[in-house]
């Protein structure tokens, strides 16, 4: 028996829906398994980012600032501190959804793209959400001018000790976020 997979659609949402998989694998009996998808055609379409996660400096007050947001997320019922981001819409490039997500999140506009990471997925045992990290330098005034009615998003312009702090607290912090959030504070500086 070779390795095989059956895709089922159990939900009919605007953004995500659940998908029953059953598969065989390494000549193993068939198993289930329950997953969560943006895409029409899961696992089949698991190579394509639906997201972009955007690492933003800025020169703010003489000093070099990373910009974070604290953003409401209903499955935690709390703040979640983490980047601006965005989902990828239909026909839209990389580059596009980048400066479109971060104006409206934050009021900033793109300066430039530094780098723009292959397809990176969020949690696999549950869903086949991947987005691009793409690290950018940014320009203008924060604003919530662009924020869509059901956003409720705060934005930061953390320097290093401001980061210090924040991983210090008891604030919850996006697993997308931490790593580099760590980084910088151990770094002691932001590039």
């Amino acid at each position: 028996m070779s390795d095989s997979y059956r895709v089922r659609k159990l939900t009919d949402c605007a953004w995500a829906n659940l998908f029953e998989v059953d598969y065989v694998r390494r000549k193993q009996p068939q198993r289930r398994w329950i997953m969560c998808s943006r895409n029409d055609d899961p696992v089949a379409g698991a190579s394509r980012a639906d997201a972009v996660v955007i690492v933003a400096t800025i020169e703010a007050d003489g000093k070099r600032r990373l910009v974070i947001t604290k953003e409401f997320r209903v499955p935690i019922w709390d703040f979640e501190y983490g980047f601006p981001a965005g989902l990828i819409d239909d026909g839209e490039d990389v580059e596009t959804t980048v400066a479109r997500e971060l104006k409206e999140e934050t009021g900033l506009e793109l300066v430039r793209i530094r780098h723009i990471s292959t397809p990176v997925f969020s949690s696999a045992g549950l869903t086949d959400e991947s987005c691009h990290m793409v690290l950018v330098e940014a320009e203008g005034q924060v604003s919530d001018r662009w924020l869509d009615e059901s956003e409720d998003i705060e934005v930061l312009l953390l320097d290093v000790e401001g980061i210090r702090d924040l991983l210090a607290s008891d604030n919850k912090i996006a697993a997308k976020a931490w790593g580099l959030l760590y980084h910088y504070a151990q770094k002691g500086e932001i590039d």
